[in-house]
């Protein structure tokens, strides 16, 4: 029967028996192969859920980081040191949170028209002038920028300020009225309404000239201890293929109504002449314009000449992509295409050759630059003065400890300085000692200073203040002067205070009149309003970090 059924199988059904034996050595193959990784499962990334997000999915990261970095960028004054990559992420998570939660309770998104974003702007630190209030041309330069940022659009800063307003909302729905202690509320009126009266001496230190060792062995001694000072951080050598912006400003045509209409977006960038001498100005918009229309067009011609080189620049990096240009083929390529290739030199994180910008564009060019490798020869396109340009990597150098004396001159200048400060802060504290022992003996305040002075070799001058409180501190006394108030009783002498360069300063305490504490004062009133959105504020933060770490150990790895 076997036999049979075999013959008939044979005979009749061979293509059967064909694709079978196929079947059953590729599933060998398959299975068995390890190294080609066919018939091996790969690892799973657990999920991360957050709020509606997966932190395991680096595209979903990417996004919270992204609009976090730009969310703190505008929050920032100008003059505000960069975040820490902790403080990025921490804000990334709590921002996210406070939108996750707003929208739990219904807070609905405004507008980018509303009233809500155009008061919210007007707080930002990136748009506060000097005088502490909105530069509305800091704003409207900013807004500019975006149509030639390759990074950060329009959209993304609308985004951005709309979810931001909304995260705010609920931040101020977690916070509630705010609550100050009366030990808080008594111990700022105290700082607030007590009256001074001081006896300065200013320490003037221009003439101090120490003696300062400055031989081999002692500038090599602290060129050891504060080598890192100088660490050289990784640098890349790069060339730039270049597209010029004057190379499109040919082909740009700008109408009346855009010339208009980029004027009327930001009226502020272009100030009307001022007025001749007996003439009277009276509110005339097109007037205003005609006198500046030339400005605006060259404006925005330039604008989008620089657009149209960085759309160039971004079309080149998809050829090169699209094609599989090695950077050997690189030369004849960009020879087909009418390009030329201009070598740079190095760019690190503090160095940006100044024909990609030089230091002004070191935020922009350094970590597009940093990130280029053997294998990532191109970079992305970025905004150079003249245009655009697409970085081509040539060699990588890691970061290093120069040699003393590749930077000596730099190291000699920084030690003579470190000691001459280090000197006249102790020359400071011995002046204050002898301060302290002829007052002691019953000498004047005045002439303890100028006898103490004298022997250190400074020069120091004395000065009374008038009665002031810390509201309305006294227009020509130095800040550290008010910073030395904080632990002083009336009678007691300050410890010596280095101020400004080459300056310090030495307090006497004259009088300190701490009036008695009313909770139900008017002032304590004042001072409790002022408090409670401060501390409710910080609360606020408090709670929602919380509420992050709580969501976050939900999905936090084991670890055995």
């Amino acid at each position: 029967m076997i036999s049979w059924i075999q013959r008939v199988f044979q005979q009749h059904f061979k293509w059967l028996f064909f694709l079978l034996l196929i079947v059953v050595i590729i599933s060998f193959v398959f299975i068995t192969n390890a190294s080609s990784g066919l018939g091996q499962r790969a690892p799973k990334v657990a999920d991360r859920p957050f709020f509606g997000v997966n932190l395991s999915k680096g595209d979903e990261v990417r996004a919270l980081v992204q609009d976090a970095q730009l969310s703190l960028y505008l929050r920032q004054s100008p003059f505000a040191p960069e975040p820490s990559q902790a403080e990025l992420e921490q804000h990334a998570l709590n921002r996210h949170a406070a939108r996750h939660f707003a929208a739990r309770l219904g807070l609905a998104a405004p507008s980018p028209e509303s009233p809500e974003v155009a008061a919210y702007i007007q707080t930002l630190g990136r748009f506060t002038g000097p005088d502490g209030r909105f530069d509305p041309k800091a704003y409207g330069s900013f807004v500019d920028s975006l149509k030639t940022n390759p990074r950060v659009t329009e959209a993304d800063f609308a985004r951005v300020i709309i979810d931001d307003v909304r995260a705010e909302a609920f931040e101020k729905l977690l916070a509630g009225p705010g609550y100050v202690l009366p030990s808080d509320l008594a111990e700022q009126l105290a700082r607030r309404d007590t009256r001074w009266t001081l006896a300065v001496a200013s320490v003037n230190g221009s003439a101090f000239a120490p003696r300062i060792d400055t031989s081999d062995t002692a500038v090599a001694a602290w060129f050891e201890q504060n080598a890192r000072r100088y660490e050289l951080g990784p640098r890349v050598s790069v060339a730039a293929i270049r597209f010029p912006a004057a190379r499109f400003a040919e082909t740009i045509r700008v109408s009346e109504a855009e010339v208009r209409a980029a004027y009327d977006a930001n009226p502020a960038r272009y100030p009307a002449p001022p007025a001749a001498p007996g003439e009277i100005r009276v509110d005339a918009p097109d007037a205003d314009f005609a006198a500046v229309r030339a400005q605006v067009e060259a404006d925005l011609r330039k604008q989008r000449a620089e657009r149209a080189a960085l759309t160039a620049a971004d079309d080149l990096t998809v050829r090169l992509l699209e094609q599989r240009i090695s950077p050997e083929q690189l030369p004849a390529f960009l020879t087909a295409q009418k390009l030329e290739l201009m070598e740079v030199g190095l760019v690190g994180s503090d160095t940006v050759p100044a024909a990609l910008g030089g230091d002004s564009a070191t935020a922009r060019v350094a970590p597009e630059a940093l990130r280029l490798a053997a294998d990532r020869p191109y970079s992305n396109p970025i905004a150079i003065p003249d245009g655009a340009a697409v970085l081509v990597w040539r060699e990588s150098l890691p970061p290093r400890v120069p040699e003393l004396s590749e930077v000596r001159d730099r190291v000699l200048a920084d030690y003579q300085a470190a000691e001459r400060r280090r000197l006249f802060n102790e020359a400071g504290r011995q002046l204050r000692a002898s301060v302290a022992s002829a007052l002691a003996a019953g000498k004047p305040f005045a002439d303890a200073v100028a006898d103490a002075a004298k022997a250190a070799g400074l020069q120091a001058e004395v000065k009374k203040t008038e009665p002031f409180t810390l509201m309305n501190p006294p227009q020509d006394v130095d800040f550290t002067v008010l910073r030395s108030l904080e632990s002083l009783d009336q009678g007691e002498l300050g410890e010596f205070m280095p101020a400004r360069a080459d300056s310090g300063v030495l307090v006497q305490a004259l009088v300190k009149d701490t009036p008695a504490f009313d909770p139900a004062s008017p002032a304590a009133a004042e001072v409790k309003a002022q408090m409670a959105p401060i501390l409710a504020a910080r609360n606020a933060q408090g709670m929602l970090s919380a509420l992050v770490e709580a969501e976050l150990s939900k999905s936090a790895p084991i670890i055995d």
